[in-house]
């Protein structure tokens, strides 16, 4: 893992790390800030956008490679205008299989927080290896404040 990776990663992780700490807001620099909108460029996430796309609005051209995914998806029944909308990439880092981990938030509903496995292929595919389930532990209210800036941002989700 490259040193800015992790970075960036001990940068979304750190405020939440400590419950007996006052909540306070990330603010990210404007070289923290410059690293982490590169994660929504990166042709996981881009990825990872279109299958939510194609997702909703038909279901049944979803891969076979990405069947698996689609199908935990189908599971957790959420709302498709949730899934239509603007998501914040909330941890962005390698993967132990390969490929990356790609978390993302809904920037209108934060309590639903999706961990997908994205595999790159070649320079211009990628496929969604998995959806993986993980408690989520977070406390919500902490996390709205903590992230605010990054939830109601208008640049940065996909």
């Amino acid at each position: 893992m490259t040193l800015q990776k992790i970075l960036l990663l001990s940068l979304f992780m750190l405020p939440l790390a400590s419950q007996a700490q006052e909540v306070k807001e990330l603010n990210l620099n404007k070289d923290q800030l410059a690293g982490y909108s590169k994660s929504y460029k990166t042709a996981e996430v881009i990825h990872l956008r279109k299958f939510l796309n194609r997702y909703v609005n038909a279901r049944t051209e979803i891969a076979a490679e990405e069947e698996n995914a689609a199908k935990i998806l189908d599971g957790f029944k959420i709302d498709k205008k949730i899934l239509k909308g603007k998501f914040m990439v909330y941890q962005y880092s390698n993967f132990v299989g390969g490929g990356k981990g790609v978390s993302i938030v809904s920037q209108d509903h934060p309590e639903v927080i999706l961990d997908f496995w994205v595999y790159k292929i070649d320079d211009k595919n990628c496929e969604i290896r998995d959806l993986l389930i993980q408690d989520d532990n977070r406390n919500l209210d902490d996390f709205k404040i903590v992230y605010r800036n990054y939830l109601r941002h208008k640049t940065l989700f996909m």
